[in-house]
């Protein structure tokens, strides 16, 4: 995918994560990190997306809410710790920066 692409769908991706509760989103200077579910009763499926800055580059995938419990943990005890700050998106003035990062790749 191009560059402009996946920065259009990293935008809708954010936009679905606000949208949808409970789900996560990270944003560090160097890559935005979602996770979330993609049907707000039943919450059996879960999208997990990053975003790197550097090179636009998306990963996305399904998961379970198991593997999405795991993969969290995951990217909390080894994406994080390098940080000072716990990048977790909790205003939506915090996320209209989020996109601005994400548009001036």
């Amino acid at each position: 995918m191009s560059k402009d692409e996946n920065i259009s769908k990293m935008l809708k991706h954010i936009d679905d994560a606000w949208s949808n509760t409970p789900s996560i989103i990270i944003s560090t200077n160097d890559y935005v990190y979602c996770l979330f579910p993609t049907d707000s009763t039943s919450k059996e499926n879960w999208i997990e997306v990053s975003f790197t800055l550097q090179d636009a580059s998306l990963e996305k995938r399904t998961l379970t809410p198991k593997e999405a419990l795991i993969y969290l943990m995951e990217e909390i005890t080894h994406g994080l710790p390098e940080y000072a700050e716990l990048p977790i998106v909790l205003k939506i003035e915090d996320l209209d920066e989020v996109k601005k990062k994400i548009k001036g790749v």
